[in-house]
């Protein structure tokens, strides 16, 4: 078989898969707009620092810490997450500071929580991560692929 055939059927392929991731992140980003919002309250505020283990090339992270206390159905939780992407650091602590800042110790939020299981909750639904970046990528690759595929089959 030609290289280039196999490479644009691969392309084709790989397209697919990045439209849908997307469209699986963006309807998994739809469930949590329509999850209940309650009251809670901040309990602290911290940036915690990471540092890498000896040996190790990663620089040192700081990431923002919000834990707050909520109640659903009359049981209280209690939680850190800022929104329902995976935790963020930051190359400074000012840069986390300033999201921490928005978090007075004793001022109140509103929590969204997962009405299935209520311990999951987080102050911000937040917007699906690289949704567009991952559908346009996912449309070019299986346009390339395409375009590969048709070129192979008419030369």
């Amino acid at each position: 078989m030609n290289f280039l055939l196999v490479f644009g059927i691969g392309t084709v392929l790989l397209g697919l898969v990045f439209v849908i991731l997307a469209l699986v992140g963006r309807h998994r980003h739809e469930a949590v707009g329509d999850w209940p919002t309650v009251p809670g309250k901040v309990l602290s505020r911290t940036v915690q620092r990471f540092q890498p283990r000896p040996g190790q090339k990663a620089e040192i992270r700081y990431t923002p810490l919000v834990t707050y206390t909520y109640e659903v159905a009359g049981q209280a939780f209690t939680a850190q997450k800022l929104d329902f992407k995976p935790p963020k650091s930051y190359a400074t602590a000012a840069e986390a500071e300033e999201v921490v800042i928005a978090y007075p110790v004793g001022s109140e939020v509103k929590v969204t929580h997962n009405p299935l299981g209520p311990q999951q909750a987080a102050l911000d639904r937040g917007r699906p991560v690289g949704y567009n970046t991952e559908l346009v990528s996912g449309l070019l690759l299986i346009l390339c692929g395409a375009v590969m595929i048709v070129v192979t089959v008419l030369l």
